[in-house]
């Protein structure tokens, strides 16, 4: 009993502590987010050399020891008599570790007051139907181009490349991104195809970035031409950027700026979803007018999309959609899930700035 008091006293030190950083990044801003965004960096930075060098998801790896670590000691609850207390009261010392170094590391980033368009100097408000339509329409240029470059197969849509070398050349965006701005450091972080991609699938989840490892897990079983960007997307994260609309941003011009035409066209591909899907919401004829106008190749892309995606939606989409708009409210994104769509909003502000 003792030792369980201990872990519970401990886990409840954690906790508070994982508390307070977040009240005072909540608060008190101005006193830590003078450093804490370029110690995130550094944090992400090294750990990504060292975890780079596994061709494997570490995280995937230890994530199967934890369950098979947790229901081998919960059987031997029974087999060795031990309390069932003290299992639980590890289990919470454990989750209180990840809590409290997760908020440290990285997770105060959703607190950061300002966002990546102010620490580029991008402007981003609110904006008008005929601007969404113009950046839609330029969106929609580019990604016509870039689809009409693409290697296609035998039934029209972007030809099969492989996972590792998708993530080499996707690379190269951040070098560029680093030059230009600030705020963005390259990339040392290698994105890893997870091997329950399919159960990712059905989860509706395409990546996840992991900060006590730094790795950047990808989702393989989506199409190639949306692989590039979210590879982009989760190497936002490690930039030690959290809202989800500001890594599709950054995301999109890192897969831009790459200089490589499959992620090029990636990032524009999902550039002029996101615009067309908002203009669909308030223009449906302008809307299908930029259908209308969609390279045919782009257009196979889109349809072999969607059709992918929706034979996995259900139940278990949903309750993970549920799972994941919840967390993402808590940690401060009132949006939840729908402010990766948002989006839209730098995508207007940067075609306005005259950005490519």
């Amino acid at each position: 009993m003792l030792k369980s008091a201990s872990r519970i006293i401990f886990s409840a030190i954690l906790l508070l502590l994982t508390g307070l950083m977040a009240a005072v990044a909540h608060y008190a801003p101005e006193a830590v987010f003078r450093w804490y965004p370029g110690w995130s960096q550094k944090i992400l930075s090294a750990l990504g050399r060292v975890t780079a060098l596994l061709p494997f998801s570490l995280v995937e790896i230890l994530i199967v020891l934890v369950i098979l670590w947790a229901l081998y000691s919960f059987i031997g609850i029974f087999r060795h008599k031990t309390g069932l207390v003290r299992w639980l009261t590890g289990l919470l010392e454990g989750a209180a570790a990840v809590a409290f170094a997760f908020m440290a590391i990285w997770g105060l980033n959703y607190f950061n007051p300002d966002s990546i368009g102010q620490r580029m100097g991008l402007e981003v408000g609110q904006y008008s139907l005929e601007q969404l339509r113009a950046a839609t329409e330029y969106y929609l240029t580019k990604a016509n181009a870039y689809a009409q470059r693409a290697q296609r197969d035998e039934n029209g849509t972007t030809a099969e490349v492989s996972f590792r070398d998708l993530a080499r050349r996707s690379a190269a965006g951040y070098e560029a991104l680093a030059e230009e701005y600030d705020c963005f450091v390259p990339s040392v972080q290698t994105p890893k195809p997870v091997l329950a991609s399919k159960a990712m699938s059905y989860s509706g989840i395409s990546g996840i970035f992991f900060c006590l490892t730094a790795e950047c897990n990808v989702n393989d079983d989506g199409p190639v031409w949306t692989l590039p960007f979210t590879m982009c997307h989760e190497r936002a994260h490690a930039q030690g950027i959290g809202p989800e609309n500001e890594c599709n941003f950054v995301g999109y011009l890192a897969a831009v700026k790459s200089g490589d035409d499959l992620v090029v066209y990636s990032g524009y591909y999902h550039a002029l979803i996101y615009c067309y899907n908002a203009l669909y919401s308030q223009d449906r004829q302008g809307a299908q007018e930029i259908w209308q106008a969609m390279d045919p190749g782009l257009q196979a892309d889109i349809r072999a999309s969607n059709a992918h995606y929706a034979q996995f939606e259900g139940r278990i989409q949903e309750a993970v959609t549920k799972v994941n708009d919840t967390y993402l409210k808590v940690m401060e994104q009132p949006s939840g899930v729908r402010s990766y769509g948002e989006v839209v909003d730098y995508l207007i502000a940067w075609h306005l700035a005259g950005g490519v």
